[in-house]
C-alpha cells in the first residue's frame, strides 16, 4: 500500500481504521462521521501550546509502556519493563526532581507571557478601531460626475501671445 498518491484516499484509510477498530471493539462513542474536505476547528497555538506544557511537566511520570513483539515474548517484556521502572522510580524521582520544578515555572512563565500577549492583542485591536476613519461608501459615477461639474470652476479663455521674434542677424 502507498502512502503517497493516488492509490489510497483519506476516506478509504478511515473506513479501513474503523474496521480494525470495530473488529477490537473499540468502536467510535457518539462521534460524527469524518468528512473528507471538511474543514476542522482554528486552533489557537497559545492555549495548545500552554496545555502541552501542563501534561507533560512532570518529568518524573512515565510515558505509556509499550513494545513491537507481538504474544508471550512482548507480554514479557512489558512485565520487565514494569518492574524495572517501579524498582528504579525512587532514582528516577530524585534525578528528574529538578526539572519537574524548572518545567512547572516554564509552565507558569509561558501562561502569563500568553495573557499579556492577548491583553496587547485587544489594545491594538481597539486603538486600531478608533484610529481608523470612516470610510462613507463610494458614489455612483453618474453623481461623481455630476458633483464633479459643479464645484470645478470655469475655465479662463485661452490667452493670445505674441509670436516670437525672428533673431536678428549680428553683424560683424
Amino acid at each position: 500500500m502507498k502512502l503517497m498518491g493516488k492509490d489510497v484516499t483519506a476516506t478509504k484509510l478511515m473506513e479501513v481504521v474503523t474496521e480494525r477498530l470495530a473488529a477490537r471493539g473499540l468502536g467510535p462513542t457518539e462521534v460524527a462521521p469524518w468528512r473528507e474536505g471538511e474543514v476542522e476547528a482554528r486552533v489557537d497555538p497559545l492555549s495548545f501550546n500552554l496545555q502541552a506544557l501542563e501534561e507533560n511537566a512532570d518529568a518524573t511520570r512515565g510515558l505509556p509502556l509499550e513494545t513491537h513483539r507481538a504474544g508471550p515474548g512482548g507480554r514479557a517484556v512489558l512485565v520487565a519493563k514494569r518492574a524495572f521502572r517501579a524498582l528504579g522510580q525512587v532514582f528516577i524521582n530524585e534525578a528528574l526532581g529538578r526539572q519537574t520544578v524548572f518545567n512547572g515555572h516554564v509552565r507558569d512563565s509561558y501562561a502569563q507571557l500568553s495573557a499579556e500577549v492577548l491583553r496587547l492583542r485587544a489594545r491594538i485591536a481597539e486603538l486600531e478601531a478608533a484610529r481608523a476613519p470612516v470610510v462613507s461608501p463610494p458614489l455612483p459615477i453618474e453623481e461623481l460626475a455630476r458633483a464633479a461639474l459643479e464645484e470645478a470652476p470655469p475655465t479662463p479663455p485661452p490667452r493670445k501671445t505674441k509670436p516670437a521674434a525672428k533673431p536678428r542677424a549680428r553683424k560683424r
